[in-house]
């Protein structure tokens, strides 16, 4: 079994070389492992820094010549993820920027065998976030409560993109839907991966996790009222993806 760790990256110079050292004392001594980058048209020296890093560390670069946003950027990942992956690996998805701490990769590995899909989350007993900014709490907040009712998903923390899947269920999901993977554009792209998760392998499992705004270098790149937006259009989409997935479980 080996691990795979999925990167979008996005202007990320500041943060990379704390965090890929990071990401190998945490995996390397339990576990093989492969880091797949994808840097998202950058436009600062996050390319150059991972060319160096790829060096030192098991990275597999794939570049954007131009920006296409996060949803373009983690199905790349994942499609690539699901090429060089046995159905046995485990795939983590995690942000670039710090916020996720690696040391949860292990309580998620620890914790697969009861599941298809872990999500390292705030808001359940053990979970908190640190130095995150009001409005970007009560709106993660307000996104989750209207994604439990409208979706039913038995889960608090939704739009966690940190992650760890069991292989076999992105290569079903890839499998069954191909370019279709992800359709949204932007932020939401990763709550849409998950409900399509959710609704062929409905075993998900929350642990909790530390998030922690201090650690991350370089502006938010979430612009506030874009990203209400397209979590609306996601959800008034969710029950035709439901249908056409229902029949894959």
């Amino acid at each position: 079994m080996k691990c795979l760790v999925i990167l979008p990256c996005y202007n990320e110079e500041q943060n990379l070389k704390t965090l890929i050292p990071t990401i190998a004392s945490t995996i390397k001594p339990k576990m093989p492992y492969k880091i797949i980058a994808v840097n998202d048209g950058s436009n600062d020296h996050t390319s150059q820094i991972l060319n160096e890093l790829s060096k030192e560390y098991p990275i597999i670069l794939i570049e954007h010549q131009k920006n296409k946003g996060l949803a373009e950027t983690l199905k790349d990942g994942l499609k690539t993820a699901a090429e060089l992956s046995s159905p046995e690996d485990l795939i983590i998805t995690m942000d670039s920027d710090n916020t996720h701490n690696p040391r949860y990769m292990l309580d998620m590995a620890k914790n697969i065998g009861n599941a298809d899909i872990i999500i390292g989350s705030r808001y359940i007993k053990g979970g908190k976030q640190l130095n995150v900014p009001p409005h970007r709490i009560i709106l993660s907040k307000a996104i989750n409560q209207s994604v439990k009712i409208t979706t039913k998903i038995p889960i608090k923390d939704a739009t966690s993109g940190y992650r760890c899947i069991k292989a076999k269920t992105i290569k079903k999901l890839h499998k069954h839907l191909g370019k279709k993977l992800i359709e949204s554009k932007g932020f939401e792209a990763s709550l849409e991966l998950l409900l399509k998760l959710f609704w062929i392998n409905p075993k998900i499992l929350e642990i909790p996790i530390t998030l922690d705004y201090s650690q991350k270098d370089g502006p938010s790149k979430m612009k506030l009222l874009p990203t209400i937006k397209q979590y609306t259009t996601l959800l008034l989409s969710a029950q035709k993806w439901k249908k056409q997935l229902k029949k894959h479980k």
